[in-house]
This record gives C-alpha cells, structure tokens and sequence, in this order.
C-alpha cells in the first residue's frame, strides 16, 4: 500500500459523516438564530403599562377646552418665545371656568371617583342653571361650581410652530368649599393648542413642572410658588 493512503481512506468516512449533516446543522442554527430574535423581541417590546398612545381618552367637558381667542404672536411667529398674557374681561371667566373644571375632574380621578365631566355628559349635558343641571351636579362629590379660581393667576404661552402647537400654561389657586374630596390648593395647568386644559401639577413643588422660559417670564421665583 502506498504511503499516505491509510490517512486517505481514513479520512473519507469523516468528509462523508460532515457532508451528511451538514443540511440539517445549518437549518438548525438558521431556526435557533430566528428564535433567538423572537425571545429578544419579545423582552424589548413595550409593555402596555409603558402607553401605546391606543387609550381611550380621558371623557372631557366642552368647557375645558373652550374656543382660543387668536393668539397676538399669530401673524409674527417666533416658536418657543414664552409671552406672558393678560387675561381680559371677556376671556377671564372662560379661563377661569376651565380651570375648575379640570382641577375637579383632576381631584376626583386621583381619589378614584367619578369626574365631574363624566356626570355632567352623563346627564346629557345640561345647560348651566336649568334643574337638570342641578341634579347633575348633586351626584358629583367635588364640581366646578364648588372652585373658585382667585385673582392672582399667572398666565402665559409658549409660542409654537402654529396654533395647534401653542402651549399655554398657567399657575394659580384652586380654593374649594367641598371636603369630600382633598385637594391641594396650588396648581399648575396646561393647555396645547386647541386641546382641554389638564392639570399638570398641584401642591408643594408643582411650579417645578413649568418650563423654565415660562417662569424666566414670571420671575423665577413667582410668590404664589411658595404656597402649596
């Protein structure tokens, strides 16, 4: 037998084991590799506790997200310029109306009751002053009716690109003659474009949570930041 041809047909055996399973080795590192990419997915993915933006939306009172007078910047944009703006006797009430009701609605839902813009649209809606719109009133423990927003508001905006991205915010009291439901006294509300006002913040710190070029408006130090 010529030298070298034992290590020859010795190794023709191997070649052949490798040939014959080396199909199914590389299916089954393609499907363990697809696998793999499931599992990762599947613990990066977002849970529905982190929003999807899917949500039902909050039920809401028209009058918390009254008409916007046309804004004075309008025709002279300069986006992300804080303006401060006076309130006049026209727009104060109606300013001051959808800040009671989003505090109420903001009050209620932390305690896990029904928001006064649940019971009113559940009501139908009443209008202002009729008997329906008493009773309606009646079976919310906290209402807009009980809120005073006293003088002393500060108010302002936060020039968008346009008037569906213009930022209004505003930072006050909310003084209630109910005690079924606590409330802190201090809030901070906001407002973008068209959309209701929310309460943002309330209580001891709340005025951290308005944009710093807001305040640099207001002073830094605004006195009513001080009372919670």
């Amino acid at each position: 037998m010529p030298a070298g041809s034992g290590a020859r047909a010795s190794g023709v055996p191997w070649k052949a084991w490798v040939e014959q399973r080396r199909r199914p080795v590389i299916i089954g590192a393609f499907v363990a590799a697809a696998l793999l990419g499931i599992l990762i997915g599947l613990l990066t993915a977002p849970t529905s506790k982190q929003g999807s933006g899917s949500a039902a939306p909050a039920v809401v009172a028209p009058a918390r997200e009254p008409s916007q007078a046309p804004a004075p910047w309008a025709a002279n944009r300069t986006p992300g310029t804080a303006v401060n703006v006076t309130l006049d006797q026209s727009m104060s009430p109606i300013v001051r109306t959808a800040l009671a009701w989003a505090a109420a609605d903001d009050a209620l839902a932390s305690a896990g009751r029904k928001t006064w813009s649940e019971v009113y649209l559940a009501a139908g809606s009443p209008a202002a002053g009729t008997a329906n719109a008493q009773a309606a009133t009646s079976r919310a423990s906290l209402t807009d009716q009980s809120i005073t927003i006293p003088q002393g508001l500060l108010y302002g905006a936060i020039q968008g690109t346009d008037a569906a991205s213009d930022q209004f915010w505003a930072v006050g009291f909310a003084d209630t003659t109910s005690t079924a439901v606590t409330m802190n006294r201090l809030h901070v509300w906001e407002r973008v474009g068209s959309d209701p006002w929310k309460v943002i913040a309330s209580g001891a710190g709340a005025c951290g949570k308005v944009p710093p070029s807001m305040t640099a408006v207001w002073g830094n130090h605004p006195e009513i930041c001080n009372a919670s």
